[in-house]
């Protein structure tokens, strides 16, 4: 026996120990060949970007240049400079001169098309050079001044896009523009005494951008000072910072300048950013690596693992085969065996007690079958006994219909002898048990729930001699098709009666039901009924404490079923946002409040 038990466990080892080398040997290579793979992947790509990045830069520093080239001439042409000086009205012939020679100059830039406006600006007079669609008759030597950046952008040492793009002041419809104002002095002096403005048209970028191809998921952002853009669908779009950075992998880039970052973005994704500046203060273009590349040539790395490991798992598979009639036939048994017993077949199946560890399973789920067995037969047992015991509890009940016919006999007997009154409430008494004993549903539609009110409150009106009266008010007739829970408003009734109206000696109880405004359109309307008696009232403790404990006052018939029982079954069934509320003063009035979803 003890040899057989220690083959068990040497099985139970050579199985532990070939799955976890299987196992271990996959995940070391793997892990070892996408650590190497992946980084190699990454560098070429951050490589790939940081060449295409450069020839996007350097295109769009050429247009930059081109348009740099533009404000030189027009702050060191002798012309211009004279123009500046004179400061000559429109048409003159100094004024139309110096036009035709900054045109000149305009057209034969090669950047002349991403220059939406330029304009020589005086004291008083400016030149302008605008494409028809752009052209405006407003006074730039009045309004340019005024712009909120005019002093930040004129005053600067250097050249300033702190302002990003803005929509262009001159124009209703036109393009986002990136605006640029430099002074330009007098021809024998320093002093300033004009300035050019000019506006550069967002396509400088763009028209870079569109020729700039990118994988699905790689986006291209543009920084022009504290202003941020991305580039979508040939726009650039202004946003805000939407990653944060998470480590300097500058060092490792392979052309100077170029910046290079781990980001996490606000999904929290960790992604790599490549940085190229602009010959422009501030302005950088930049390159999220695309996710999708990487994924798609990785799938050569796992086809290269795949195979080892399906070379492994080949192994495994041939080693698994040899233990497979040591250990999964018996395991098979016993699989088959506990689909028997979720069947109902207790019966013991000595097959598969084994003499090892098996085994040793095997006998315990016999046991434990035999055991299921027992204990299920003595339930059955008990449950028998059980409804015996609540056949002879009903046996000693009165039957309600018993009652109610008895009831129906004396309304008749006194009837005949006149007395109306014995009549009427003998009435009232027999339709209440009837109701009683009618069903066990829960829900009943609100008219019957009213019906039964009228019935108890004939019995008590009788009770206090006609001293309490009652009425019902109800907005819409549609209410009475809704449903209630049985036995939800005698409570209400019974307590106004006992601690509203008996210690005052007489009074009046009002039933009020109607919808309640909602303050939703799609929300489910809901039923308010408000209980009211002009009794002694109660204080706000005795309010709050009669929803939580039950009212040891209650009459014999309906002790079971007090107040915070209402509650509680109307929180059960229509949840915790409805119930009862109470509002009561002192010596004035009691309003129990019930709040249901309107339901038919």
């Amino acid at each position: 026996m003890k040899k057989t038990h220690r083959a068990g466990s040497i099985q139970k080892r050579i199985l532990v120990i070939t799955v976890s080398c299987l196992l271990g040997m996959c995940a070391i290579i793997s892990s070892v060949s996408y650590y190497l793979f992946r980084n190699y992947l990454q560098r070429s790509l951050i490589q790939g970007t940081e060449t295409s990045l450069q020839l996007l830069s350097d295109t769009i520093n050429g247009s930059m240049s081109d348009i740099y080239q533009m404000v030189r001439f027009c702050q060191t042409s002798r012309d211009v400079a004279t123009y500046i000086e004179n400061n000559p009205n429109p048409g003159s012939v100094l004024s139309v001169a110096t036009y035709d020679r900054i045109a000149e100059e305009f057209n034969n830039n090669p950047s002349g098309g991403y220059m939406t406006r330029l304009a020589v600006i005086t004291n008083a007079h400016f030149l302008q050079i605008v494409s028809a669609s752009y052209s405006s008759t407003r006074n730039l030597s009045d309004e340019v001044p005024q712009l909120s950046f005019f002093n930040e952008l004129l005053n600067c040492d250097d050249y300033n896009f702190s302002t990003g793009f803005i929509r262009d002041p001159f124009y209703r419809n036109g393009k986002n523009v990136l605006p640029v104002i430099r002074p330009i002095t007098y021809k024998y002096n320093s002093v300033q005494g004009g300035f050019l403005f000019i506006e550069i048209s967002s396509d400088l970028f763009t028209d870079a951008l569109k020729r700039y191809a990118t994988a699905e998921d790689s986006l291209v952002l543009l920084t022009l000072g504290e202003h941020h853009y991305i580039y979508e669908n040939g726009t650039l779009i202004e946003i805000e910072a939407f990653y944060e950075p998470m480590k300097d992998l500058s060092s490792t880039a392979m052309i100077d300048g170029i910046g290079i970052h781990e980001i996490r973005n606000s999904q929290g994704a960790h992604r790599i950013v490549v940085t190229a500046p602009l010959e422009m203060p501030d302005c950088y273009i930049s390159q999220i690596i695309s996710h999708t590349e990487l994924r798609n040539q990785q799938l050569l790395l796992w086809c290269i693992v795949g195979g080892v490991i399906i070379s492994i798992l080949g192994i495994g598979v041939l080693l698994m085969f040899m233990l497979n009639r040591m250990i999964s036939v018996p395991v098979t048994k016993i699989n088959d065996r506990m689909q028997r017993i979720s069947t109902g077949d207790f019966a013991r199946d000595t097959s598969i007690e084994w003499n090892h560890e098996l085994g040793d399973i095997g006998r315990g789920i016999n046991d434990l079958s035999e055991n299921v067995y027992l204990l299920m037969n003595r339930r059955l047992e008990d449950e028998k006994q059980k409804k015996d015991l609540e056949y002879k509890m009903l046996q000693s009940q009165i039957n309600p219909h018993f009652i109610y016919n008895t009831l129906n006999s004396i309304k008749w007997m006194a009837t005949i002898q006149g007395a109306e009154g014995i009549s009427e409430m003998t009435t009232a008494l027999a339709k209440l048990l009837k109701s009683i004993s009618k069903g066990t549903k829960l829900l009943v539609p609100i008219g019957e729930e009213l019906s039964l009110l009228q019935d108890y409150f004939t019995i008590q009106s009788y009770r206090y001699g006609g001293t309490i009266t009652m009425d019902i008010q109800v907005d819409d007739e549609s209410i009475r098709e809704l449903h209630i829970i049985k036995f939800t408003l005698q409570p209400l009734v019974e307590n106004a009666i006992f601690h509203g109206i008996e210690p005052k000696g007489s009074g009046h109880i009002t039933i009020h039901l109607y919808y309640e405004p909602s303050q939703e359109d799609d929300a489910v309307p809901t039923l308010r009924i408000d209980v009211t008696d002009d009794g002694v009232g109660m204080s706000r403790e005795k309010a709050e404490q009669i929803l939580c404990t039950n009212d040891e006052g209650s009459s014999d018939f309906f002790r079971e079923i007090g107040v915070s029982n209402v509650q509680k079954r109307l929180q059960y069934e229509f949840g915790e946002e409805y119930g009862i509320t109470v509002e009561s003063v002192e010596g004035k009035y009691t309003t129990m409040s019930i709040h249901i979803p309107a339901r038919t």
